[in-house]
């Protein structure tokens, strides 16, 4: 007779074990999630647990349709609503906005049915929040006649603002090493500094801000990319430039954008593209290798460098050719370009790649120094008979009731004291003395379980105490040790408080420290602080999982079988 779980039973406990996995790993599908995102998704009124699909387009400029929705406004009854008022609504807006679309700039070379649906939205979701809630509860023919008085020519500009996406390049600013900038044109002309070829693409100028830009329609259906180039004299000398900015507009098709500089014979071209992700204006520098690349502060450039020599890259004394390159993305490059947009800008807005190799050094070193001075210690404690052994082993545990608090302020004037201040030694140097008194218990437990016959036999080879320790005890160790390598790299990795007492200088900051000094300023920019958060996750779930096995045995301390 079969004394174990039922079927049933055993179906219903993989269910819970399923569920209790799918409610684990839902913080770390946010985390991810929202490391994916763009800045406008995670400020949406909605909650949603994944990023949106990016949608490459061939053709520039487009109507987005997922800029507005349309949602039930506040004081509209849910069965007068779904059954005549969302109609009615959407009827009368209609026909408003289809009475102005002749009047708005640009529009008659844009999708009218998705140009017509999305200012519908928009100038409902305008108008909803402005009526008072009891307009929902009239009749029909006060409703429509309200709506229609409510709407203004301002909100359809609005909604076509908001919903119209283009690309536009303006004005060009040029640095050099003094830190001078020079504007290359004038502000409210930009759009006569530009040329374009390629992609059936056209300039028009467009006001904004007070400024104009060249806005730049294109169509990349059957071509793979389209070039804007600008010629002018530089205002000073090539051995003087150091940087040149350009303000453009994104459109939110992920085309990938890259800048070529040609002057005296000489092209040189950015190291890596940047995406048009956004739908927003932005400023992107350029700059030549220099001392800036070694420095930790925010890189807030891309570099620049000689790809080609040639007769036909000289236009002139002193006179600089920029080209930009809109190169056509497909899904799986716009999947790419999104699912890293924020790990890039992570890397270029500090020095997160040693702030990693730092955590990565004090783990290891932690390990080496818990693994071999806890061992020795309780090597001691459980196979070494000596006076006082016992009383030494009490002392031991007790020091796990001392709150670290207490000892903070001594050991920080030690530490100075050895001129270990603004060092990485504190945070490493201690685990190599057997200061965790837990570890200690641990392969204590695990050592009284080797029989004595296994040192017996040692004992007999000719092996000493430490050959003893190095052959026999600690091989057997191997699933404690795991146990006690994951706790101590999760406490060292995560550890902020030791880096933040010791170290002053951002070259030693660790992971933990970095990630703080990252997210001050930046609380707005809550994808970049998840996707640095993502970069500081994944090292212990990967040595997490790496490492179960060895680590579930550990902590069970099975021992040996008899």
């Amino acid at each position: 007779m079969s004394l174990g779980p039922t079927k049933p039973q055993r179906a219903l406990l993989h269910a819970i074990l399923i569920a209790g996995s799918v409610v684990f790993l839902l913080p770390y599908v946010w985390l991810l999630g929202s490391s994916w995102k763009l800045d406008k998704e995670v400020q949406s009124s909605g909650l949603e647990l994944l990023p949106q699909m990016p949608e490459p387009r061939r053709r520039s400029p487009y109507i987005d349709p997922r800029t507005f929705e349309l949602n039930k406004p506040r004081g509209a009854i849910d069965d007068d609503w779904n059954g005549w008022i969302r109609d009615a609504a959407v009827q009368e807006i209609r026909t408003v906005v289809t009475e102005r679309l002749g009047e708005l700039d640009g529009a008659s070379s844009l999708d009218q049915d998705a140009l017509l649906g999305e200012l519908t939205e928009g100038v409902f979701g305008y108008v909803s929040n402005i009526l008072p809630p009891t307009t929902w509860r009239l009749d029909q023919t006060a409703l429509r006649a309200a709506l229609r008085n409510a709407v203004t020519d301002q909100m359809i500009d609005d909604a076509l603002d908001r919903s119209l996406r283009y690309f536009a390049l303006g004005q060009i600013l040029i640095k050099d090493q003094r830190y001078q900038i020079y504007p290359v044109g004038t502000a409210r002309a930009a759009h006569r500094n530009w040329n374009v070829s390629g992609g059936n693409a056209r300039i028009t100028p467009r006001d904004v801000f007070d400024r104009s830009v060249a806005a730049i329609s294109y169509d990349l259906t059957d071509e793979d990319a389209i070039f804007v180039s600008s010629k002018f004299p530089l205002p000073c000398t090539w051995s003087e430039f150091k940087r040149i900015s350009i303000s453009y507009r994104r459109d939110q098709t992920w085309h990938a954008m890259q800048v070529f500089l040609e002057i005296n014979g000489t092209r040189y071209a950015t190291v890596q593209p940047q995406y048009l992700g956004a739908d927003d204006f932005a400023e992107a520098s350029f700059q030549l290798p220099s001392g800036d690349d070694q420095r930790l502060s925010s890189k807030l450039y891309t570099l620049v460098k000689p790809v080609g020599s040639d007769v036909s890259y000289d236009h002139g004394e002193n006179i600089l050719r920029v080209t930009v390159q809109l190169s056509r993305s497909d899904v799986p490059q716009a999947l790419y370009a999104k699912g890293t947009e924020n790990y890039r800008e992570v890397f270029k807005r500090v020095p997160f790649l040693r702030y990693l190799s730092t955590s990565a050094f004090l783990a290891l070193m932690n390990i080496i120094g818990t693994c071999l001075s806890c061992s020795l210690a309780a090597y001691a404690f459980a196979r070494l008979r000596w006076p006082g052994r016992s009383f030494c082993f009490i002392l031991v545990l007790a020091t796990l009731m001392i709150p670290p608090q207490v000892t903070m302020i001594p050991s920080f004037v030690i530490y100075k004291q050895l001129g270990w201040y603004n060092t990485l030694a504190p945070l490493w140097a201690p685990a190599f003395f057997g200061i965790n008194a837990f570890a200690i218990f641990l392969l204590r437990q695990a050592m009284k379980g080797i029989p004595r016959d296994l040192e017996d036999a040692a004992r007999i080879d000719g092996c000493g105490y430490f050959r003893t320790y190095w052959h026999v005890a600690l091989p057997l160790m191997k699933p404690t040790l795991a146990a006690i390598s994951v706790f101590t790299f999760m406490y060292v990795w995560n550890d902020f408080m030791g880096p933040l007492i010791y170290v002053n200088d951002q070259r030693l900051y660790p992971a933990a420290l970095g990630l703080f000094a990252f997210m001050a300023g930046r609380e707005e920019q809550f994808t970049w602080v998840m996707a640095a958060s993502v970069l500081m996750t994944l090292p212990v779930i990967a040595i997490f999982f790496a490492l179960q096995r060895y680590f579930i045995q550990g902590v069970a301390l099975t021992g040996m079988k008899g």
